[in-house]
């Protein structure tokens, strides 16, 4: 291919396995794109550097090939995920974890880790390992978010995540609790707490035979109340495990424990 005649050119093809991935970047089933592709067309093109690996259009070329249709591409060899990071109309289609791939392929090691945790996990919502890899105990801390996207990301609290992965598939196999976000997040708050004890909960869980249905639609304070009442039971405010907690005249639940120590810190 002459390089210099086909740069920032639209061209076409339908030779699928010129297309390289330069990550494993996950294909997260997209139906209102892949119809969308069917019956409009291709209007965006995918972008290709000059080694022809996707920057941006992975899930394009996934639907485009699938279906056997042409694919429309531009190369251009000084195109990397910076590129698209600046390219509002691509960019605010992203998920967390392409954000996070772009910047471990530039190199940057603490992206380079989460990317590979990512790969590894199927488990928890990429959102909660990233707010919770980066040790915040709230599971729905939206800055973090908001400086992930920017570059800004230390991937600090590796070792308590895997123990807390560890602990949250128990609940999953021993209770009739369903894997969705939002428990993540409430039992993520609470076993980050000094005092927080693992046999207690899960105990505590199977005893009062909790479902999906009995907790669906919750507001994540009243979510968190219930787990909170559920863990401590009938403990005195003396015992030692019990997880103190106030609600505050604005209505703002908060849980003063200090925050369990990882041990090699």
């Amino acid at each position: 291919m002459n390089m210099n005649l086909n740069t920032n050119e639209i061209l076409t093809t339908t030779e699928y396995d010129m297309f390289r991935k330069i990550s494993n970047r996950k294909i997260t089933e997209n139906p209102k794109l892949e119809e969308e592709l069917l019956s409009e067309g291709q209007r965006q093109p995918i972008l290709v550097n000059e080694k022809m690996e996707v920057i941006d259009g992975q899930h394009r070329l996934y639907y485009l090939r699938k279906h056997r249709k042409p694919v429309r591409y531009i190369i251009d060899p000084t195109a990397n995920f910076k590129t698209v990071i600046s390219m509002n109309t691509s960019a605010v289609n992203w998920a967390l974890q392409d954000y996070v791939y772009s910047f471990a392929l530039e190199g940057d090691p603490e992206f380079v880790k989460l990317a590979k945790f990512l790969d590894e996990n199927e488990l928890l919502s990429d959102k909660m390992v990233i707010v919770a890899g980066s040790g915040r105990r709230d599971g729905t801390a939206t800055h973090v978010v908001k400086k992930l996207k920017k570059g800004d990301y230390v991937f600090s609290n590796e070792k308590q995540l895997r123990e807390f992965c560890k602990f949250y598939e128990r609940v999953l196999n021993e209770t009739k609790l369903p894997n969705k976000p939002f428990l993540q997040s409430v039992l993520w708050t609470l076993y980050t707490t000094s005092v927080f004890d693992e046999n207690r909960m899960l105990t505590q869980l199977k005893k009062s035979d909790l479902t999906s249905e009995d907790i669906e639609g919750f507001a994540k304070k009243k979510l968190l109340l219930t787990f909170l009442e559920l863990y401590n039971g009938r403990w005195s405010d003396d015992h030692p495990s019990l997880i103190q907690y106030f609600i505050n005249r604005k209505g703002s639940l908060t849980i003063p424990s200090l925050p369990k120590q990882d041990e090699d810190n």
